[in-house]
């Protein structure tokens, strides 16, 4: 029996005794739950070793393992990630099983829940409790882990990334410690820590900061790209949450304004837009999409017609804020400071629009989400030091089947790079230790971190070698093989 044992003891334990304690956890090489594959499906890969967690001892025991052998541990949630930043070849660590809410406080505003718990799941005990969270997504599929390790945003210019609202961590270190963190307590380990991509330990526990439940009226309308771009400062403060769903063959911007309300539940749902015209005609014209390009642009036309109607709706507040990202899909995301946005949403104008003209231009999918967020003082928040502005472009991937996207999404990425833009940490992009240094001052601090908890690497996946250290390994190493 080796239940108990504390991570000295556990390193003199032979191998085969704790392979044999985590048998009941460890995924059958000829199962298919021993293949990764991202929600997209764009990336995959076959880890040594996969391994399903149901309490913190068994974590510390991988870890054991790990260190002796001197693998990767990876943590993974649900794969919501379009990147490979959950991907390695070593072991994983899957925590759908670590996934409790473990205590509620509705005086304090504070829910403490383990990391492997959805946001789905999240909001429904919430509401038991007549709480929420503070702000949302556009998708609450993922991890509470991680949205917080990623710095994932909502939207609302006065509010910030979800990661603002952690009160406290306790996380378990390469070297199997079990340490809590918050801003008062070792700090540098907890700023690292909540953007930090997974690399500075295991997240076991979440405290949150929440809010008394609420619910969201929704206005939305439809304006011509340069009533709402001219105006783009006024539309992004005329309410807490405002975001913009672009369709540029289209040329038409739908404005979706969000505020807190009593007011009873209404429904502002399309039909069209929720319908078989609206999902299954539209991807039938992207799909044919890939091999006549016009079919792209009157996709768009239809897309902007079907939601183009002025509307107003009320509705749980997470509710609101999430929305039907409609079909596999290519998507990258990047922040730039917010006094940036409206020349940077007109470069992309004038991008887009030469592309659709040119016979051989890259077609642009819908829609082109624009979000905001203030800022804050995490060392790798892409809001760090400035008020920010989200832009994320998407390729939908019809039936499943790939498209082209490359050459529109390099166009894409060097116009956000010339308006001081840093990538969405969950989405691929091509910056590397160098270009990461130029852009958060504290790129150093987060570093110095890593090698003080961590010298061995036990977390530092293939994701995590080439965009903090500088290894060379490819960006393309798990690319899904095309369709």
């Amino acid at each position: 029996m080796i239940s108990g044992l504390n991570p000295p003891q556990l390193d003199t334990v032979p191998l085969q005794n704790l392979y044999d304690f985590l048998k009941p956890v460890i995924v059958p090489s000829t199962s298919p739950e021993a293949k990764f594959t991202n929600w997209a499906k764009t990336f995959v890969c076959k880890p040594l070793a996969v391994f399903e967690p149901t309490d913190e001892f068994q974590c510390e025991v991988i870890l054991a393992i790990a260190r002796r052998e001197g693998k990767v541990v990876r943590a993974v949630g649900v794969g919501h990630s379009p990147s490979d930043l959950a991907c390695t070849n070593e072991f994983m660590l899957r925590t759908r099983h670590l996934n409790r809410v473990l205590s509620v406080d509705f005086e304090k505003r504070r829910v403490v829940a383990q990391g492997g718990i959805t946001l789905n799941d999240l909001h429904a005990r919430l509401d038991e409790h007549g709480l929420a969270m503070i702000n949302v997504g556009s998708i609450s599929d993922q991890t509470l882990a991680g949205i917080v390790t990623t710095a994932t945003h909502g939207t609302g210019i006065h509010y910030g990334v979800m990661s603002t609202h952690v009160l406290s961590l306790t996380l378990l270190l390469a070297d199997g410690s079990r340490v809590n963190c918050s801003r008062y307590e070792r700090p540098d380990l907890f700023i690292a820590s909540i953007c930090g991509l997974g690399s500075t330990g295991l997240i076991l526990n979440i405290e949150l900061e929440v809010e008394p439940a609420f619910r969201l009226r929704e206005e939305t309308y439809s304006r011509p790209f340069e009533d709402i771009v001219s105006k783009i400062d006024a539309v992004a403060r005329s309410a807490e949450h405002a975001r913009l769903y672009w369709f540029p063959a289209a040329d038409s911007v739908r404005v979706s304004l969000l505020n807190r309300t009593h007011e009873e539940k209404t429904s502002n749902g399309s039909w069209v837009w929720d319908s078989m015209i609206g999902h299954h005609v539209l991807q039938m014209m992207l799909f044919i999409g890939r091999y006549f390009g016009i079919f792209n642009l009157w996709a768009t036309h239809l897309a902007a017609w079907l939601v183009s109607a002025d509307s107003i709706g009320v509705d749980d507040g997470y509710t609101k804020f999430n929305l039907d990202c409609r079909y596999l899909q290519y998507t990258t995301e990047w922040a730039i400071p917010y006094e940036n946005t409206e020349a940077c949403l007109r470069e992309l104008h004038h991008y887009f629009r030469e592309e659709n003209a040119d016979p051989e231009g890259a077609r642009t999918h819908f829609p082109i989400e624009v979000r905001f967020s203030a800022p804050d003082d995490i060392w790798l928040s892409p809001s760090n030091g400035c008020q920010t502005c989200w832009i994320g472009i998407v390729q939908y991937k019809p039936y499943g089947f790939s498209v082209p996207y490359r050459k529109l999404f390099d166009g894409f990425e060097k116009i956000l790079a010339r308006h001081q833009g840093r990538p969405h940490w969950a989405k691929a992009h091509p910056l590397l230790p160098e270009d990461l240094r130029k852009l958060y001052p504290d790129f150093d601090k987060f570093i110095q971190v890593l090698e003080q908890v961590d010298p061995s690497g036990v977390f530092r996946s293939e994701y995590i070698q080439r965009h903090f250290m500088g290894k060379l390994v490819d960006r393309r190493a798990f690319k899904a093989r095309r369709t």
